[in-house]
């Protein structure tokens, strides 16, 4: 989606905005982490929550998913 923002703040917000998005970006500041280790480290967000937040950053290219075969 192409978007015209007043500000950078403005943009920023959009892309890092949301209840979850600062504490997952957080807790994957220095480490790599499954989904279920971030489940626990955020237990107020619901699974459904979480995977919508993580494939949101993803579009924006923030953050990196590799999915490995288990």
């Amino acid at each position: 989606m192409n978007r015209t923002y007043i500000c950078p703040v403005e943009a920023t917000l959009e892309i890092v905005g949301g209840k979850y998005k600062p504490l997952i970006l957080w807790h994957l500041a220095d480490k790599i982490l499954r989904f279920n280790q971030l489940q626990k480290l955020i237990p107020s967000a619901t699974p459904r929550m979480l995977t919508k937040q993580l494939r949101e950053l993803e579009e924006n290219g923030i953050i990196y998913r590799e999915v490995y075969p288990v």
